[in-house]
């Protein structure tokens, strides 16, 4: 079955409670956000919810993100693997689209009972130019080749 991949956004305003003691957004808040944007791609792209994250690869800070600014979170699903999903997140400053961080999250599909990692049975359908280059950048992260 070919999986559509649907390019979930997502918006927060910062707000004080996501501030480190500089005065930014702190990073573990940023990453909770990414994780969360990418798991609702996967969802969306799977047509199901048992799924669970297995790591954060390549993932830079770029610049800092303060109190009062809207963060816009985008994700594009750059691999589809036998139970595996590969998400590329990228965290914007809105209104101006300066980008704050960006970095890939990985999930695996799992069998509610047993815990157990399982077949997805999706296919991803053909990547453009630079989405091509970002699956690269996923697959060289994760040490697979094509």
């Amino acid at each position: 079955m070919i999986g559509v991949d649907r390019h979930i956004a997502a918006a927060h305003m910062v707000l004080g409670k996501d501030l480190n003691p500089h005065g930014t957004l702190f990073a573990g808040q940023a990453v909770s956000y990414m994780i969360e944007c990418g798991f609702l791609a996967v969802q969306s792209f799977l047509h199901s919810s048992h799924i669970v994250c297995l790591g954060v690869d390549g993932l830079r800070f770029l610049r800092p993100v303060h109190k009062e600014n809207t963060i816009q979170l985008d994700s594009l699903i750059v691999y589809a693997g036998t139970a595996s999903v590969g998400v590329y997140v990228q965290l914007l400053i809105a209104g101006g689209g300066r980008q704050a961080a960006e970095g890939f999250v990985s999930f695996v599909c799992i069998d509610e009972q047993t815990g157990q990692s399982r077949p997805h049975g999706m296919i991803l359908t053909s990547l453009s130019g630079n989405e091509k280059k970002l699956q690269d950048m996923y697959m060289t992260y994760k040490g697979m080749t094509r």
